[in-house]
């Protein structure tokens, strides 16, 4: 097949996005002056330092949508699919609740207070339904191969397909880990629910990919071959490696879930018995 002998110059600096790091380090560089000990932003004031936990999830979030858009794994998803498909599932499925489990509540409150109409836009755009269903919907038909193709062959259609995907999964992704609870928040046995059903729609794209017996996507048929791997190997292995992926992530999301329940309920009880046992005492101590 064409292409298929062909190899790839590379040397460690092909591929890296300063562009990109200058961008994230700005973002990390806000974000870490707005949840310091000291040096608040002004808009943030009062909102106290944010605990390590949450710093190391939000930084964590940027390093890996750094790894998955600015190194050179963004170059290598262009000769390979499983790469591409590597770079999808950390990009809408690690990185969106990475970043809204590591955003503190007053500065996402101070945010949708501070600007009207993007609490309202915010409040539509994250209603559970329309937040599965728009990503679900949106993603799968990424994976058209003629929409895929067309994309793929364009940078300025890479750009638009991130710039409209990714808020979308942060959309999906907040009913789950909502920094917010007035906005969208659901209680925990919805959010199993509502991960199970994240997983039932994102499954039929990745079936199609990995049981597909011919080639699907033009892109790859004229790139050089990589690493010894066929084409329609690649395309398989792509669809298997989101789909790991994807259990993965939801399974620890729903690991989280139970933890903050089980967790909440306990406090929930020891409360109970606290007031409980107080009204013995003033009972007996009248």
């Amino acid at each position: 097949m064409s292409g298929m002998n062909h190899t790839v110059d590379y040397n460690f600096l092909m591929g890296w996005s300063p562009f990109l790091l200058l961008v994230l380090i700005g973002i990390v560089g806000l974000y870490l002056f707005a949840t310091g000990e000291r040096g608040r932003l002004s808009r943030f004031s009062g909102m106290g330092p944010v605990n390590r936990l949450k710093k190391f999830l939000f930084l964590f979030g940027i390093f890996l949508f750094f790894i998955a858009k600015g190194s050179p794994l963004n170059m290598w998803g262009h000769y390979l699919f499983l790469i591409h498909m590597l770079q999808q599932s950390i990009i809408y499925l690690a990185v969106p609740p990475l970043i809204l489990a590591g955003l503190p509540t007053r500065m996402v409150d101070s945010i949708l207070v501070g600007i009207g109409p993007l609490r309202m836009v915010w409040k539509i755009c994250t209603k559970p339904i329309i937040a599965i269903m728009a990503f679900n919907v949106l993603f799968s038909f990424y994976h058209v191969p003629f929409i895929f193709d067309a994309i793929m062959s364009s940078t300025l259609w890479m750009n638009v397909s991130i710039v409209i995907l990714l808020p979308m999964a942060f959309f999906m992704w907040w009913p789950v880990i909502s920094p917010n609870l007035a906005v969208n928040s659901m209680k925990p046995l919805h959010k199993v629910g509502y991960i199970f059903g994240m997983g039932m729609l994102l499954t039929p794209a990745c079936a199609l990919i990995i049981f597909s017996e011919g080639i699907l996507y033009q892109t790859y048929l004229n790139v050089p071959r990589v690493l010894g791997i066929s084409l329609l190997d690649d395309q398989q292995s792509g669809g298997i490696i989101m789909k790991i992926l994807q259990e993965v992530i939801y399974g620890t999301a729903l690991a989280w879930i139970f933890f903050q329940w089980t967790r909440d309920e306990r406090k929930k009880t020891e409360q109970e018995d606290k007031i409980r046992l107080e009204r013995i005492r003033d009972m007996h101590n009248p």
